[in-house]
């Protein structure tokens, strides 16, 4: 297996064909699915294929598999969507799906490895990324990663039997590079 990029407890790669029978069946599970846009219809591997096809033809989204280097198991995905190439910017989503490894500081880990691609590789100014108010532990972990809040989005998802804010996150280059993590070019 062939890591895009790699830390100490998980390799990130190209998602693979093989990857859709797990992928498509956490966005079928509502565990998986309470805090996003996905689980409203049956998703299907045909469709899932189809997203993937599709995510690996676009200039504007990065999406990689998350991997367990100690298990060799797909963990989640993560991605970088709705690139600008010419602000350099875009915004950031993860999805952990095996609820085995949640709460386990996988998806830190893998927001900080995408953040400094983004910055490093991509030079992008901003990364930016949107959490149902709810979803404390992803939110948790985009802040882990130095992310700040930037503003909340009132009422933007329904949730179960009401209608819950988006919390709008962002980091910037300068504040990247602040904490450490990357060289200024």
């Amino acid at each position: 297996m062939t890591a895009f990029l790699e830390t100490d407890r998980i390799l990130l790669r190209s998602l693979e064909r093989g990857d859709v029978p797990t992928w498509y069946e956490w966005f079928n599970d509502p565990g998986v699915t309470q805090f996003l846009n996905k689980g409203l219809f049956p998703n299907t591997p045909a469709a899932q294929v189809d997203f993937l096809d599709a995510i690996s033809r676009s200039r504007a989204d990065l999406q990689l598999a998350i991997v367990s280097k100690a298990e060799d198991e797909l963990v989640g995905v993560i991605g970088l969507h709705n690139i600008d190439w010419v602000h350099r910017h875009g915004d950031m989503s993860i999805v952990v799906g095996n609820p085995k490894y949640w709460s386990k500081g996988l998806a830190s880990e893998a927001i900080a490895a995408v953040g400094g691609h983004a910055f490093t590789k991509l030079n992008f100014h901003k990364v930016t990324a949107g959490v149902w108010e709810p979803n404390t532990a992803c939110r948790r972990a985009f802040e882990k990663c130095g992310f700040v809040v930037e503003g909340t989005i009132r009422e933007q998802f329904f949730w179960r039997d009401r209608h819950v804010n988006e919390i709008r996150l962002g980091l910037t280059r300068t504040e990247w590079v602040a904490m450490g993590k990357v060289q200024s070019s």
